[in-house]
């Protein structure tokens, strides 16, 4: 494994169990086995790699899925699984880092989905982005909401989700995309 990819699976395998506040350096090191200078040479800091760890991390479900609710579900299943490794990163200063990384995979995967002719839901591309935008901050909004819980978990999470998931689904996304097909026909 190269080195920097061995810095990004030991970190989050220690954020599950320890708060970001709580690694440093050192500790990391001494776990992957190489020295500080190591680090140094790939990284300027932890946040650094956290950074990293977000740029590389690959989301199978959200990849996988073919509509907005998929994208949705899928998104939560990651979440869900990376519960302790996200909840630290955002009870650190890595906060924005963490709702940017969610927010931008969601985004992204509604605009792929959304913004193709072939696909269409009636807008042009920029209200596709719009829509896409507005259901990305939603969405993740209702996940920080779970984090910030100082009696939360990845079960609650789970299953007080679904409920607001679907209602974006049934109820949300057509209302914005209905929003935007008006301020297109003005």
């Amino acid at each position: 494994m190269i080195t920097e990819a061995r810095f990004r699976v030991v970190l989050k395998d220690m954020m599950k169990k320890l708060p970001l506040s709580e690694i440093n350096v050192l500790g990391l090191c001494e776990r992957c086995g190489c020295h500080r200078q190591t680090f140094y040479y790939h990284y300027q800091d932890i946040y650094d790699l956290l950074a990293e760890i977000f740029l590389h991390e690959e989301l199978p479900e959200l990849d996988a899925a073919q509509d907005g609710l998929g994208v949705m579900l899928g998104l939560r299943d990651y979440v869900v699984e990376n519960y302790s490794f996200l909840v630290a990163s955002f009870d650190s200063a890595a906060r924005e880092l963490t709702e940017d990384f969610l927010k931008g995979k969601a985004e992204n995967k509604f605009i792929a989905l959304w913004a193709k002719p072939d696909k269409p839901i009636g807008l042009r591309k920029e209200g596709a982005r719009h829509v896409a935008k507005m259901m990305a901050r939603l969405l993740v909004e209702e996940f920080c909401t779970h984090f910030r819980d100082p009696k939360g978990n990845k079960e609650k999470l789970y299953r007080k989700t679904r409920p607001t998931i679907v209602d974006l689904d049934h109820y949300v996304f057509p209302a914005l995309v209905e929003m935007c097909k008006k301020e297109e026909a003005r």
